[in-house]
């Protein structure tokens, strides 16, 4: 049965029903256009205003709209900090500092134990130290040093003691 039916007769029902589908498409939907187009009048539908013309609102910004969902929130372990609330400071350097203390009491016990010395000598050779490093009064590792250096010296250190050292 199909091999009765040409290609031109096939395009011609094509475009007829296309037409007849635009035509209805067009009556339904567009009625207004499609008889201001035949009858040769304008459209009676005003373009949208621009940008550089007077009658468009100008966008603005309102806190309103914030008020609709609240504020944002800090995500978890976040704060907010003023810049005189924080400060950054080198760990390496720290640590360094560290080091270099426990290397310095090392050497001031070894000299403690070749010489026989006691409390008052460490306290007259620790002068020095403290003299050469004395970030380590402010430092947040003193209390690690402080136990470095009890375990360290040959002779028992009170906490008082201690606390002098670095004064």
């Amino acid at each position: 049965m199909l091999k009765s039916f040409s290609w031109p007769d096939f395009l011609l029902a094509a475009s007829v029903f296309s037409l007849f589908w635009f035509l209805v498409i067009g009556l339904l939907f567009y009625r207004k256009e499609v008889f201001g187009l035949l009858s040769g009048s304008k459209a009676d539908a005003e373009p949208l205003p621009h940008g550089w013309q007077n009658e468009v609102d100008e966008f603005v910004e309102n806190s309103s709209t914030d008020d609709l969902m609240g504020k944002s929130a800090l995500d978890d372990g976040v704060a907010l900090v003023s810049a005189e609330d924080f400060s950054f400071v080198d760990k390496t350097e720290q640590l360094g500092l560290v080091a270099d203390v426990q290397e310095e009491v090392k050497s001031i016990c070894s000299i403690l134990e070749k010489e026989d010395g006691g409390k008052e000598y460490f306290l007259s050779l620790f002068a020095l130290v403290k003299g050469k490093y004395p970030a380590v009064a402010s430092s947040p590792a003193l209390s690690a040093i402080n136990a470095f250096i009890r375990e360290h010296v040959p002779f028992f250190l009170s906490e008082e003691e201690l606390d002098s050292l670095w004064v």
